[in-house]
């Protein structure tokens, strides 16, 4: 088959409904399906690096018949990964061999990856996570750089190197490279200058540290179509001290019956975004699971709509200022597409539960919560009793809501931000209201319980459960920081890459594009940094506070 017919049949898949690989639960079984994820990206070329390319991978199941879809059979790219036949070093070599095409086979004791012409050799675990991981963002990079002047990203080399072949050894130019086979492309990226290639490299967006049971290997579809980096989790308990508890009880949103989580500190490699799949609750990371993943594939594959489906309830009168901000803020939904936003106050349980139940992109819960649940003037509704949630996203902003939040997952939600313990209750307004802000933008969910959480001091007390990629509002979102300079204004102009990781962006103040993730910088005058501001709706860093535009003007000196 052709290049030119390779990609024309990757066109036709990728609006497909993903088959699903039935294996064995075994290191053999694992190592098959594995090599059958990669069988929907019909390219070999560099193409494969931007993710319209990248039809979402089959899904997994584990059964006693094993069961191969038909269609598109595992690519032949000339690449073959032999590892140890265990499910550590398979869920760890897994983004490799699924961006490099590899058939993979277990049984041998040292990690070895075989080209047509080359064979390396990697260490054992636990260093084996690391190198396998930088190779993968190696040649997922130099895939970007030779796509060609004619692709999205690439066509002008700004703030990147503009001659690959040059900057980082390369013994053939990127033209030669695009027509190459993967294996054949592969081996010359092998001889790269790969420690000039790590130093200029994007910084990775998203790592997840999973367990090697049945769920992760369930979730692993999933977490390729993120071309999530994958380790193996580590983790040390963390003691009150440690998360600076105060007493100051007069200000907490909470009674005292609250369920309080133990929560651990995970070690944390590279990536932006950090997810858990694994035992503890961990501080600074989302927590996925099979379910969240399957309903956010769900949610994708359901009818757009125009408007965001958003709904409000407001269960402690106290706490009315955030009610009423939210409320605004999601009615002003950015790009002037308002959303259609439910206001609810007082809510008894069999009313909440009503809600909680109907379907709406976002629900955003203000009020408190005990070990019975979620607080209602008759008492406390527990979400596990939900028949189902139709919220596919949410923000229970109630002290000790997690063990809600992830009823809520199990039931039907894609993601949700909730809190850990008590929390401040002025700061939990704050909080609550830049996320309603940030997710109307187009932020995932783990990004912009990032970027709103960075605004009080109790930042940990707050976590994202379920898929923290997921974005629920369309759009492009942006994050600028500026710094005042004797010559005027440093500014750095960035657009986070989740949800479509190798695609590119344009930012205002540059002639070409650059991939997203891979953050702009200017310094411009004051005139300049106005009229950038003056159109956008989109979070400022600005002075190391996070603001809006508007904000940001009323202080330029």
């Amino acid at each position: 088959m052709t290049e030119r017919a390779v990609d024309a049949l990757s066109d036709t898949v990728t609006g497909d409904e993903p088959p699903t690989i039935t294996v064995e639960a075994t290191p053999e079984g694992v190592a098959t399906a594995i090599t059958h994820l990669p069988a929907r990206i019909a390219t070999t070329s560099p193409r494969r690096s931007h993710p319209d390319a990248r039809p979402h991978p089959p899904l997994v199941e584990f059964g006693a018949t094993p069961d191969l879809p038909g269609g598109v059979p595992p690519p032949e790219t000339g690449v073959e990964l032999q590892l140890p036949a265990d499910r550590e070093h398979l869920l760890v070599a897994a983004p490799l061999a699924y961006y490099l095409g590899a058939t993979v086979h277990v049984g041998t004791e040292t990690p070895r990856l075989l080209t047509p012409d080359r064979e390396l050799s990697f260490d054992r675990l636990p260093a084996f996570q690391h190198e396998a991981a930088s190779l993968f963002r190696d040649a997922f990079f130099l895939d970007t750089l030779v796509r060609g002047t004619s692709e999205e990203v690439g066509d002008s080399g700004i703030g990147l190197p503009a001659d690959p072949e040059r900057a980082f050894d390369l013994d053939r130019p990127p033209a030669a490279l695009r027509e190459a086979g993967l294996g054949d492309r592969l081996e010359t990226y092998l001889d790269a200058d790969r420690e000039s290639l790590a130093g200029a490299r994007p910084a990775w967006y998203l790592s997840t540290y999973a367990d090697p049971t049945d769920a992760a290997a369930r979730c692993l579809p999933f977490l390729l179509d993120d071309l999530s980096l994958i380790y193996l989790p580590d983790a040390s308990d963390i003691d009150e001290q440690g998360l600076l508890r105060r007493s100051l009880d007069d200000f907490y949103r909470a009674p005292d019956d609250v369920a309080s989580v133990d929560v651990v500190a995970p070690e944390l490699y590279d990536g932006e975004l950090h997810g858990w799949l694994a035992e503890g609750v961990p501080v600074s990371a989302f927590t996925p699971s099979p379910a969240a993943y399957e309903h956010r594939l769900a949610a994708e594959a359901a009818a757009p709509q125009e408007d965001l489906s958003v709904a409000v309830v407001l269960n402690d009168a106290a706490m009315a200022d955030e009610h009423d901000d939210v409320a605004r803020t999601c009615r002003e939904r950015a790009g002037g597409h308002p959303a259609s936003v439910e206001v609810h106050e007082s809510l008894r349980t069999a009313q909440l539960a009503r809600v909680l139940e109907r379907d709406h992109d976002f629900l955003h819960f203000i009020g408190h919560c005990e070990v019975s649940g979620l607080q209602c003037p008759d008492g406390g509704l527990d979400c596990e009793s939900l028949s189902r949630s139709g919220a596919r996203t949410f923000f229970l902003n109630a002290c000790g809501s997690y063990y809600q939040g992830r009823a809520l997952v199990e039931a039907g939600s894609v993601a949700g931000a909730v809190t850990l313990r008590t929390v401040l209750n002025r700061q939990a307004a704050t909080v609550g209201t830049t996320f309603a802000r940030l997710l109307t933008c187009g932020f995932g969910i783990e990004r912009a319980v990032q970027l709103a959480r960075r605004q009080i001091l109790m930042s940990t007390d707050y976590a994202v459960v379920g898929d923290g990629t997921y974005a629920v509002a369309d759009g492009e979102p942006t994050v600028v920081e500026v710094e005042p300079t004797g010559e005027g204004f440093a500014v750095t102009y960035g657009v986070p890459p989740e949800g479509a990781v190798g695609a590119g962006y344009r930012a205002p103040f540059e002639d070409g594009r650059r991939p997203r993730g891979t953050p702009a910088e200017a310094t411009l005058d004051r005139t300049a940094l106005a009229d950038l501001l003056a159109d956008r709706w989109c979070p400022v860093v600005y002075d190391g506070a996070l603001r809006w535009p508007n904000e940001v003007l009323e202080k330029l000196p």
